[in-house]
């Protein structure tokens, strides 16, 4: 088994620092704090001194970039799809979420991860505030509309999703439970279907955010654990990432103009510092796909 060690970063000290993101268009970074409510860009040129942050009315959970826009980003906000510009801090609402079933539900969760699928489909997850209770499901935004595409399926706490390279395999994790579940894909209608268990971190560890390399493994924080896991497509481990004073690792992403760059957030505590690490690894990532407005 391969083995890496990461090296901190940016020394962000982010209450809980997430959505890391590459822009291959202008070579520039971001993440934001959901705690603080903060979004950061990082030119990677320039590094920490040269960063440009805005603080936010309402946390931003996660960030993609715009196709064919360097002005604007996908973001979500608490409940909601919004088009955020990272240097007014302003945000352009394109939907919201509501729990028609139950309106008091919108008062209980908050987004978390998402993605974009290479149809430009924006998905989302959202969690429990009190990251036990069964309420968060999974959204999808089509035609402008946030959409309930979970098929009834809940869980406290979503992260992901991720697809394979051939778009077949979504994959999604089921934090607190420690487990990343499979569905397949169908990339022309945007169904996922035949839920089954991918993986199951050993030892407590919670997979976090995920990202995915260009031979189809699954790159999956282990939040609590301090480390990174590639898992191969039939879930074993494969190399383990250990990230040094950040025992809350919360996602990584590929960037880098040859993608071998995995960027990482962590969120802080009394074992973890909050920054943004990093790793240079022997294979590439696959870029994340843009969303289409």
């Amino acid at each position: 088994m391969k083995e890496y060690i990461a090296e901190e970063w940016l020394p962000s000290e982010s209450g809980l620092g997430e959505s890391p993101l590459y822009r291959s268009s202008d070579d520039t970074f971001f993440f934001v704090d959901i705690k603080n409510k903060l979004v950061h860009t990082v030119p990677l040129a320039h590094g920490w001194s040269g960063k440009h942050t805005v603080q936010l009315d309402e946390p931003v959970t996660r960030l993609d970039v715009v196709e064919g826009r360097t002005d604007v980003l996908a973001a979500q906000t608490r409940l909601g799809f919004a088009l955020l510009d990272p240097t007014k801090g302003t945000l352009d609402l394109i939907a919201t979420v509501h729990h028609v079933e139950d309106a008091t539900i919108d008062g209980k969760v908050r987004m978390n991860d998402g993605a974009i699928d290479a149809k430009g489909r924006w998905w989302a997850g959202t969690m429990a505030l009190d990251e036990e209770s069964s309420l968060g499901r999974l959204w999808c935004l089509r035609d402008g509309n946030a959409n309930d595409a979970s098929a009834g399926d809940r869980a406290a706490v979503l992260n992901g999703p991720v697809w394979s390279p051939d778009n077949k395999t979504m994959y999604v994790c089921d934090t607190p439970q420690g487990k990343i579940y499979r569905h397949d894909y169908d990339l022309e209608s945007g169904r996922a279907t035949n839920k089954q268990l991918f993986a199951h971190l050993e030892g407590g560890g919670m997979p976090d955010g995920l990202a995915v390399d260009v031979e189809g493994y699954i790159w999956a924080a282990a939040n609590s654990q301090g480390k990174l896991v590639r898992l191969s497509p039939e879930g074993a481990v494969t190399a383990v990432c250990i990230v040094p004073e950040g025992r809350m690792c919360s996602c990584p992403a590929f960037g880098g103009q040859d993608m071998k760059t995995i960027f990482i957030t962590s969120i802080m505590d009394e074992a973890s510092t909050g920054n943004v690490y990093r790793l240079k690894v022997d294979i590439a990532g696959i870029p994340r796909h843009d969303y289409r407005p």
